[in-house]
């Protein structure tokens, strides 16, 4: 390969790399605002058509290279890992390195053990939204630069590294993936491995793996539920007396002064009225976090207008409680329900409420709506679908009392 050439394949991967990462900066905004967007009409959060799988990810990789004759090498085995995650829909940013193993020809310069790290930029043109099509076949390229050290009997250099191919996600479940891809790598070693050649190897390299992502997915959101008012029972009907018979005239009778009209009595003081609504938590907060997210703190605004419009003007008291599923030990899901409580009670005295009036405790896994032996009756069979089942358990309850007019 020639230093043209050499040139050429830096320019290839630098023009796929800078606009991908300029689009999945864009990308990300535009998708980092949406759980606001979606919550001022009907829900808060991701919805169903702009979800996408955004967890970090690990692959082994086992693939072979196919070596450049100037090697005076056999082809042979790769063996490596790959970590990364997605940053928007259309793309992953990935850090990969490879270990291989060529074979040297009889009196040559002996076998080659190579090794590759590099950082790897995918495009999926495709992309990934939408919670039905999270299992679909995702056709990808993939342009990356990095470092690669080959070393033989005699010789051993490092030098950059930048490869360029294509590759296919199959999602075979929500837990794993398969992932296959070829690349052509163009390794700037050559000159330095074999002196007196002015001049890079260019390579196949072409791996499978089973992709693995960590914890659980991130639930679509759901809307906030308000409970409804109570309604007064009808007023009853009481039976009409019949008009009473004409009496005798009688003669006038003297008149009298009329007595002094009685003060009237003071108007009744307004009663206390009690309302309650129950928010989901999950999207509200982070993964295994108290703080709460922008989704969060728009679904509290909406549940203490929608208490406040059913006719609490003046809020005299607010009781929070923090739920969480069973799942962890329980002194930690007790811990978490608290703190998460705490959070939601600070941002409800930015909303006018005073602090004062305010009570947050938690109840842990203490009071679930749904059990782990319901889920399981229901189909549960792995973690993910036990966390998507659960979730009625991870909620946050508000009970509010006020004076005001009942609607």
């Amino acid at each position: 390969m020639t230093h043209f050439n050499a040139r050429l394949a830096a320019a290839v991967c630098a023009a796929l790399l800078a606009p991908l990462a300029a689009q999945a900066q864009t990308t990300a905004q535009t998708v980092g605002t949406r759980g606001t967007t979606t919550a001022n009409t009907t829900t808060s959060g991701w919805t169903s058509s702009n979800w996408y799988d955004d967890r970090w990810y690990v692959t082994p990789l086992i693939g072979y290279t196919w070596a450049d004759d100037m090697r005076h090498a056999d082809s042979g085995m790769n063996y490596g890992i790959a970590v990364g995650k997605p940053i928007s829909p259309n793309f992953n940013i990935e850090l990969r390195a490879l270990y291989e193993k060529l074979d040297g020809f009889a009196g040559g310069v002996g076998d080659y053990k190579n090794w590759t790290v590099g950082i790897d930029g995918q495009w999926f043109p495709l992309g990934r939204t939408g919670w039905d099509n999270r299992l679909r076949l995702n056709p990808y390229l993939v342009a990356g630069i990095g470092g690669i050290n080959d070393k033989n009997n005699f010789r051993n250099a490092t030098s950059f590294m930048a490869n360029v191919g294509a590759g296919v996600v199959w999602p075979i479940s929500d837990s794993f993936r398969l992932v296959a891809d070829i690349r052509y790598r163009f390794d700037d070693n050559r000159d330095k491995i074999n002196r007196g050649r002015d001049d890079n190897f260019g390579e196949w390299v072409g791996t499978i793996g089973v992709q693995i992502p960590f914890g659980p997915m991130t639930p679509v959101a759901q809307p906030v539920r308000v409970a409804a008012p109570m309604t007064p029972p009808p007023a009853p009907v009481m039976p009409v007396a019949p008009a009473p018979a004409p009496r005798p005239v009688v003669p006038a009778p003297v008149p009298v002064p009329a007595p002094m009209p009685a003060a009237a009595a003071p108007a009744p003081a307004p009663q206390p009225i009690t309302r309650s609504a129950e928010i989901s938590a999950d999207g509200m907060f982070g993964f295994d976090s108290a703080e709460l997210s922008a989704a969060g703190r728009t679904r509290i605004e909406q549940a203490v207008n929608g208490l406040r419009g059913q006719g609490i003007t003046n809020v005299t008291g607010v009781k929070v409680v923090g739920h969480t599923d069973p799942l962890g030990a329980a002194d930690y899901n007790q811990r978490l329900s608290e703190a998460r409580a705490n959070s939601v009670k600070s941002f409800l005295s930015t909303l006018g409420i005073p602090a004062g009036v305010i009570s947050a405790t938690g109840a842990g896994e203490s009071q679930p709506k749904i059990t782990e032996a319901d889920c399981r009756a229901k189909g549960a069979k792995n973690q993910s679908q036990m966390v998507a089942c659960l979730a009625p358990d991870r909620r946050v309850e508000l009970s509010v009392t006020g004076t005001g007019a009942r609607p």
